[in-house]
């Protein structure tokens, strides 16, 4: 699956009613699927779409070539919060779940760089012990 806006949980429709309360919603699989074929009409007129966490928002950029540009197309990588779609959930569990896992990306990446360490001293140690050995052979 290509990591673009498409394929994230936080595509999202937004609203504003007459109040000016905003209502954001997820997209659903339907308006996903639509996206790809016709961006242009698959949310009705009323909505904007946006990334619910910020990165981007139709209604400050723009034009309808834009939202395939931005939905479809551009990949962010290490620019977004990026977190794969998953139906029927709530926007702050995505939003918890997108922590644990990036913060559980680094622990690994941690975790690595200790081992990568730990082999490097233990090489280091054996050249030592052998050059101790050979000089007092």
């Amino acid at each position: 699956m290509k990591k673009n806006c498409r394929h994230c949980h936080f595509l999202a429709k937004e609203h504003r009613d007459e109040t000016g309360a905003v209502h954001s919603l997820s997209l659903s699989e339907n308006e996903r699927e639509k996206l790809a074929k016709d961006p242009e009409n698959a949310v009705p007129n009323h909505y904007t779409m946006n990334c619910h966490m910020g990165v981007w928002d139709e209604g400050v950029s723009g034009s309808n070539k834009e939202r395939n540009d931005i939905v479809n197309i551009i990949t962010r990588n290490n620019s977004c919060f990026f977190f794969p779609y998953r139906p029927a959930m709530l926007f702050p569990a995505a939003q918890e779940l997108q922590r644990r896992a990036e913060e559980h990306k680094q622990l690994k990446r941690s975790n690595m760089y200790t081992r990568i360490g730990l082999w490097v001293a233990a090489g280091a140690l054996a050249v030592s012990a052998l050059v101790e050995v050979l000089k007092s052979g």
